[in-house]
């Protein structure tokens, strides 16, 4: 784990972001940083990392540490050394994750075994790692990233449909036990994004995809709000709800029809 400080204007809350150097997490730690939060930016990527936190370094106080999520010990390492120069930790928004797609044909378990220990386990251990302080003060709120792609299985990302079903229901056992103890836990589902696995030429479409920026709007929203779930946009979260609610039979027919043909080898 490696750590380094770039101090800027001070500001309000701590924000603990994992998965910061790219995507979704670069975009969000840009917008945390014009509304004035402490930023505390975790990535495994050393090089991004130390990129933005340069970009960012005169708009907000910005901290960064290199770790893997999937290392408890390093984890809670970066935790407490972030803490110590930003102070502690009042949110956290768990935004490290990976994807890929795949087909019945190619199951990939070796990727989905990787998905799981990121988008599920990972995600596990950075709340692990901020909850001791959040319970000692009473107060702090967790914001997990799910996906619409776990409402359902979806038959060109099984793996990652399956991983983001895991996060969903894991925040939701959380919830009760945590909300007492004064922590509060928001589970976001973002639609598609343009990342390198929907730009996949084998990844079907359904709708329009979102760029980074403007899902990280949405995430900045949920994240000063602080709702039970939030999807976004409104015609995905429409479009994806009514699908959830499909009898299996239709669901699978549907699926059968938009997803990669399972008994092909051109997906």
């Amino acid at each position: 784990m490696k750590a380094s400080q770039n101090v800027g204007k001070k500001g309000g809350q701590v924000v603990l972001l994992t998965g910061a150097a790219q995507g979704i997490g670069r975009a969000t730690a840009k917008a945390l940083a014009t509304r004035g939060f402490r930023l505390g930016l975790m990535d495994r990527h050393g090089e991004p990392l130390a990129e933005l936190a340069s970009e960012l370094k005169d708009q907000a106080m910005v901290a960064t540490a290199q770790v893997d999520v999937r290392d408890p010990a390093s984890l809670k390492q970066a935790v407490a050394s972030l803490e110590e120069r930003l102070g502690p930790t009042e949110i956290l928004v768990a935004c490290a994750g990976v994807g890929t797609t795949s087909n019945s044909l190619d199951l990939d378990v070796e990727g989905f075994r990787q998905m799981l220990e990121v988008n599920v386990v990972g995600v596990a251990h950075s709340i692990d790692a901020v909850l001791p302080g959040m319970y000692a003060r009473q107060a702090g709120h967790i914001v997990g990233i799910s996906s619409v792609a776990g409402y359902r299985g979806m038959p060109w990302m099984p793996g990652y449909s399956a991983s983001k079903a895991a996060l969903t229901t894991y925040l939701e056992a959380l919830r009760p036990a945590l909300k007492r103890r004064g922590v509060t836990i928001t589970t976001v589902y973002p639609g598609f994004v343009r990342t390198g696995m929907t730009l996949d030429t084998r990844f079907r479409r359904p709708v329009p995809m979102l760029e980074a920026e403007q899902a990280a709007a949405y995430l900045v929203r949920a994240i000063v709000r602080r709702p039970r779930d939030y999807t976004f946009p409104l015609g995905t979260a429409i479009g994806m709800e009514i699908l959830r609610r499909l009898p299996c039979r239709l669901f699978d027919w549907v699926m059968d029809r938009a997803g990669p043909r399972a008994l092909t080898s051109e997906f």
